[in-house]
C-alpha cells in the first residue's frame, strides 16, 4: 500500500511521451556527418553508456538528417522500445532518436531524475510485455498508460539523490576496477617479459618453449549416449565452464563423468594445479584446476614440469593468446594443435623469481576480486533501496546529504593534529607498499605521501624544495614517525641493504583512521605508482611542485617554465644534470600531473 500523500496516475499524466523518427532511407550517406555535434542514437549506443547518461554515439547526423529526425536537447530522458526494451538513459549531448525510442518531454509534477529511476525499476516489466516478432518491441501506448506511484516533489528529490549517490559509488568502483585491471596489465607486460625485475633478482632469463616447461595433454569426450559414463565423481570441463567462472581457479563444472567414462576416451586425468587451456573457439582462455579434472576435446592442458610455477605460467599464458590465435588453423573452426602450441617460444626465470612475480600479480587479482564483490554488493543494496523507496515502504522525509558532501565535510573538519594525521598516512603507506624484505624507505614514502595529499586534498602542505625532491622534514623531526612507532602502527626495520619502515601490531587501528579520513580509494589510486622507481616518483613530484609555483604566479606551465623553477633553487639546480630530468621526461611528467590531479570540472590544478 502506498502512502496517503502519494498519488497514482498514468505516465502520460506527467509527461509528453513521443516516439522518435528515422530519416529514410536510413542508410543514405547524406543523412550523416561525423563532424557534426548532433548524435544519432542507436540501440547499441545505450549499451556503451555509463548506465545513466549517454555522452557519445557512434554516428552523427548532417543537417538533412536532423531535419528528418526527432531532435532532442541535452538532458532529455529517453527509453528504448525495441530490441533491448525498457532501458532508460538521459542524453548528455544534443541528439536525435529513431523510432526505436520514446522521449519523455514536457515533464510536470515529476522530477526527471526520479522518473529515470522509476523507469529503471519498470525495465523488467516492459521487457515482459514487449511484443515479440523478429525482435522484442514495446507498443508506445503501453508506456503512456503505465501507472506509477508518485510522491511529493521534495521526496522525489530525496529519493533521486539517495539513488544517485549509490550510482556514483558504483561508478567510482567501476573506474577503480578498470584502473586496477590496467595496472595488472601493465605489470604483466613488464614483469613477464623481464623488462622490469623485482628487487633482489638478477641474471638472464632462459629461452624456452611451452612444450619444454609443461607436458601438454589432450582432452576428449566419452559417448554422450552411454549413461554409465556420466554423473560420476570426476569433474569434466568444457569451454563454457572456463568462460563462466571468475578468478583464475576452476573448482566446479557443470558435468562430471565416471571412471568408466574416462577410460572410454582419450582424455587424461589432470592433477590439481594443471592449466586448463582452451584450444578451440575461445582460444587462449585458461584456468588453473583446483581439483582432479578432465577436459573435453576443446582443450590442450598444461602440466608444469619440475622447477616451473603453475601460477607464473598461468599469467604468462594469458599474454600468449595472440600467438595462439595466429598459429590456429581449421576450416570448420579454428584450433591450435599440440605441436604448434608446444613450439611457442617463451622466456622464463628461476623458480624463486617466478613465484615472486606470481605473488605480485595474484595480490592484484585479489584486490580486483574484492572490489568486484564490493561493487556487486552495492548493486544489490541499490536494488533493495529502489524496491523500498519507490514504493513508499521507506520514507525520506528530508533530502539526504550526498555521500560526496559528507566525505568532503568530514575531511574538512578533522579533529586531530597534523602530526597524528601524518603518522596514520605513513603507517598506511608502510603497510601497503613495504614488506619485511623490502621496508618502505623515507625517500619513497615522502614522495608517495606528497602524491596522496595532492590527490585527496588538492594541495600538499609543508613540502620543501630539497635535493631529494619535495621533502617534508617535519615527518621525521616533527613527530609523525615517533607517534606512529609509539602507537604500534609502525616499526623501523632493516633487511640486508634496505632500511625503512614496516607495519607493526596496531596497524589495523591506523587503517581505521585512514579509511575514515580518506577512504579506501586513496590507497587504490596510489597503486599505479607501485612499480615506479624512486627517481621517477621524484621527477613527478618535483615537476608538480614546480608547476604549482608557476600556476600561483600566473605563468605558463611548460618545460621551460618548470626548468626555470628548478634552476632557481640551489638544492634543485643539480637535478637538471640528471638524465631523468630530460626535456622529454619533464614534458611527460607535466602531462601526467595534469591527468592525475584534475579538479573534476574541466580544469586542472597543475
Amino acid at each position: 500500500m502506498i502512502p496517503d500523500d502519494w498519488r497514482v496516475a498514468q505516465l502520460s499524466d506527467f509527461a509528453d511521451i513521443r516516439r522518435g523518427a528515422s530519416p529514410r532511407p536510413i542508410n543514405s550517406p547524406e543523412w550523416y556527418d561525423q563532424q557534426s555535434a548532433i548524435g544519432w542514437v542507436r540501440i547499441a549506443d545505450i549499451a556503451s553508456s555509463d548506465g545513466r547518461y549517454l555522452r557519445k554515439t557512434r554516428d552523427y547526423l548532417s543537417s538533412k538528417g536532423i531535419a528528418r529526425s526527432r531532435f532532442l536537447e541535452p538532458g532529455s530522458l529517453i527509453m528504448s522500445i525495441c530490441a533491448t526494451v525498457g532501458v532508460p538513459v538521459i542524453t548528455d549531448m544534443p541528439s536525435c532518436i529513431h523510432d526505436g525510442f520514446v522521449v519523455f518531454g514536457g515533464l510536470h509534477g515529476i522530477r526527471r531524475e526520479f522518473l529515470f529511476y522509476v523507469l529503471k525499476q519498470l525495465e523488467p516489466v516492459f521487457q515482459s510485455v514487449g511484443q515479440t516478432g523478429s525482435q522484442n518491441n514495446l507498443n508506445t501506448a503501453l508506456v503512456r498508460n503505465r501507472h506509477i506511484a508518485l510522491p511529493p516533489e521534495p521526496e522525489q528529490n530525496a529519493i533521486a539523490e539517495a539513488l544517485s549517490d549509490v550510482d556514483g559509488l558504483i561508478g567510482a568502483l567501476d573506474k577503480l576496477i578498470a584502473k586496477k585491471r590496467a595496472i595488472k596489465q601493465a605489470a604483466m607486460q613488464q614483469l613477464l617479459t623481464d623488462k622490469t625485475r623485482l628487487p633482489g633478482f638478477s641474471g638472464k632469463w632462459d629461452d624456452s618453449t611451452l612444450g619444454e616447461v609443461a607436458e601438454i595433454k589432450n582432452g576428449a569426450t566419452p559417448s554422450t549416449h552411454v549413461a554409465a559414463f556420466w554423473n560420476g565423481a570426476i569433474r569434466w570441463c568444457t569451454p563454457t565452464d572456463i568462460t563462466g567462472t571468475l578468478g583464475k581457479y576452476l573448482s566446479t563444472t557443470e558435468r562430471s563423468i565416471t571412471e568408466a567414462g574416462l577410460a572410454s576416451c582419450a582424455a587424461s586425468l589432470l592433477p590439481p594445479g594443471a592449466l586448463l587451456l582452451c584450444s578451440r573457439a575461445t582460444i587462449g582462455e585458461v584456468k588453473i584446476a583446483a581439483t582432479e579434472i578432465c577436459t573435453n576435446q576443446g582443450f590442450k592442458s598444461l602440466v608444469c614440469r619440475t622447477g616451473v610455477s603453475n601460477e607464473f605460467l598461468y599469467y604468462l599464458v594469458l599474454t600468449l593468446k595472440p600467438q595462439m590465435v595466429e598459429r590456429a588453423t581449421g576450416s570448420t573452426f579454428l584450433e591450435i594443435g599440440k605441436r604448434d602450441l608446444a613450439s611457442i617460444p617463451i622466456k622464463i626465470p628461476k623458480e624463486d623469481e617466478q613465484r615472486a612475480i606470481a605473488t605480485v600479480l595474484s595480490d592484484i587479482d585479489a584486490e580486483i576480486a574484492a572490489l568486484e564483490r564490493r561493487r556487486d554488493k552495492t548493486k544489490q543494496i541499490k536494488q533493495g533501496m529502489m524496491q523500498q523507496l519507490l514504493t513508499g515502504r521507506v520514507r525520506l522525509v528530508k533530502p539526504q546529504v550526498s555521500v560526496a558532501q559528507a566525505s568532503a565535510e568530514s575531511k574538512g573538519t578533522k579533529a586531530h593534529s597534523w602530526a597524528f594525521n601524518e603518522a596514520v598516512v605513513i603507517s598506511t603507506l608502510a603497510k601497503n607498499f613495504g614488506s619485511e624484505q623490502y621496508p618502505l624507505g623515507r625517500k619513497r614514502y615522502t614522495k608517495l605521501s606528497y602524491l596522496l595529499h595532492r590527490h585527496a586534498e588538492k594541495q600538499a602542505e609543508g613540502y620543501l624544495k630539497k635535493a631529494a625532491g619535495p621533502y617534508n622534514p617535519r615527518t621525521k623531526y616533527g613527530g609523525p614517525e615517533r607517534i606512529a612507532v609509539e602507537n604500534g602502527y609502525l616499526r623501523e626495520h632493516k633487511s640486508g641493504p634496505y632500511r625503512g619502515f614496516v607495519a607493526a601490531d596496531n596497524i589495523t587501528q591506523a587503517d581505521g583512521y585512514f579509511e575514515k579520513w580518506y577512504g579506501p580509494e586513496c590507497i587504490q589510486w596510489l597503486e599505479q605508482f607501485r612499480f615506479k622507481k624512486n627517481d621517477e616518483l621524484g621527477l613527478l613530484a618535483t615537476v608538480d611542485l614546480a608547476a604549482e609555483e608557476l600556476r600561483a604566479a600566473g605563468k605558463n606551465i611548460d618545460v621551460a617554465g618548470v626548468k626555470d623553477v628548478i634552476r632557481s633553487h640551489p638544492q634543485w639546480k643539480a637535478k637538471l644534470d640528471h638524465p631523468v630530468f630530460s626535456d622529454a621526461n619533464i614534458a611527460k611528467a607535466i602531462s601526467e600531473c595534469q591527468a592525475l590531479f584534475s579538479s573534476g570540472d574541466g580544469e586542472t590544478t597543475t
